[in-house]
């Protein structure tokens, strides 16, 4: 495990302070050799995912399965009105698993309680040094057992507690996106959307992909602010934050892989100083349970923020532009809200000013790329063209992945893909 700080610092001369814009990047390395995976599939199979939905499921299901082998555990559960252990739990390569998932027919209602906790049964039931996952599939709300959307968020933070994570993955436009993301934060694991069907098998893809490059779990920051001029923070991240004591903030990242960083953003205000210098303004410590060859051992990473303040600016680009596209994911989920209340407009003019702050990096590929899609997200709100259902999604996702770093994600659930090369590798084939 790597632990980089990036500063980057602005003298604010009407106020006679600064602002210290910090960015911690915590970078994984791959195990000398991956650990099992203790995993149930939780597949929702009510009467909304019949036909062409649940036929891409399985699909995704089994393409997940692909990926295990003789010491991963696995199990398949199905959830309508009812709940059913289709296969194990047993080892990750047997066959049996491939011919119960293609069995999978629709049924009746949404049991999504019922579904989850079968399957955190099971994955309890076989503990191992490694990842423990409930990974839950659904299209629909929950309507049968469980169904207080803070009730479920509470045993996914147990289940957590007790070793056993959950990833939630959100198909079509008929789920609770806030109680799917809930789900994910508090069980650390994840949340997936699935706009269309065509992507459910790149996002199971996506999963698996993060299980086996596991580098360390509970990774931790411990931010503490050590100088009396420090006027306090601003975090631009939906993160799990907790302040056990005045300028002292636990951030939770949840699971590091190997395919990709760890990131916080904030930004520290100092005061005006008696005396221009450099100073320590705060200490960073890293904690994390880091997989090796040996097995799990538990490792600290201290590092001190010091910053010139000496009353001129010293700007940090990659800082920056970090920080900026944060705050653009944090745009979205404002225009969500203001969406949801009616006021298209103002959601907008929200969108269009994020993209307006991008402007200044916008040679960057990644950001360009957000750009069109916040300036064309713009323009459909300008012209009253907001389905809630599908739209809110859409934004909280691509505010989450930008968020967390998860860029391959955000380019699959993207609404406007760079058209395919023609058959030569030249100009974009003609439809």
């Amino acid at each position: 495990m790597h632990v980089h700080t990036g500063l980057s610092t602005r003298f604010v001369t009407a106020q006679n302070a600064h602002q210290v814009g910090l960015l911690v990047t915590v970078e994984g390395e791959h195990p000398p050799e991956r650990p099992p995976i203790n995993v149930s599939l939780v597949l929702d199979r009510s009467g909304s995912m019949s036909g062409e939905p649940l036929e891409a499921a399985r699909e995704a299901a089994l393409r997940f399965l692909g990926f295990m082998g003789p010491h991963d555990h696995v199990s398949v559960v199905t959830f309508d009105d009812a709940v059913c252990t289709e296969f194990g739990p047993a080892a990750g390569n047997d066959p049996d698993a491939v011919e119960a998932v293609r069995r999978i027919h629709e049924g009746g209602s949404t049991n999504l309680s019922g579904g989850w906790l079968q399957g955190r049964t099971h994955v309890s039931e076989r503990l191992v040094t490694g990842t423990n996952r409930v990974v839950l599939l659904t299209d629909g709300l929950a309507n049968q057992g469980v169904t207080d959307p803070q009730q479920l968020e509470q045993l996914a933070r147990g289940a957590a507690d007790a070793g056993v994570s959950t990833t939630c993955i959100g198909f079509g436009p008929g789920f609770n996106e806030d109680l799917l993301r809930a789900m994910g934060e508090a069980g650390r694991g994840n949340f997936w959307y699935v706009e269309q069907t065509d992507q459910m098998g790149e996002i199971f893809a996506g999963e698996i992909e993060g299980l086996v490059a596991l580098a360390a779990q509970n990774v931790t920051v411990d931010l503490r602010l050590l100088h009396d001029a420090v006027a306090g923070v601003m975090f631009y991240q939906r993160l799990s934050i907790q302040t056990p004591e005045p300028n002292h903030w636990v951030i939770r990242l949840g699971d590091l892989y190997a395919t990709s960083p760890r990131m916080l953003g904030l930004t520290i205000f100092v005061n005006d100083l008696d005396v221009l210098e450099t100073v320590q303004v705060a200490e960073v410590r890293v904690s994390a349970d880091v997989l090796t060859a040996e097995g799990v051992e538990h490792r600290v990473i201290t590092t001190p923020v010091v910053v010139n303040l000496d009353g001129a600016d010293h700007v940090e680009p990659t800082v920056e532009r970090t920080l900026v596209r944060f705050q653009a994911a944090k745009a979205r989920e404002e225009a969500v809200q203001q969406a949801d209340a009616g006021n298209l407009d103002g959601a907008a003019n929200t969108l269009r000013v994020a993209c307006d702050c991008l402007a200044r990096y916008g040679d960057d590929a990644e950001v360009a790329e957000e750009m069109t899609d916040l300036a064309a997200e713009a323009q459909r709100l300008a012209e009253r063209d907001y389905d809630a259902a599908v739209d809110r999604k859409y934004h909280m996702a691509r505010a989450m992945a930008e968020s967390n770093v998860r860029m391959d994600y955000k380019r699959r659930i993207a609404r406007r893909r760079p058209p395919k090369p023609g058959p030569t590798g030249g100009p974009p084939a003609q439809p």
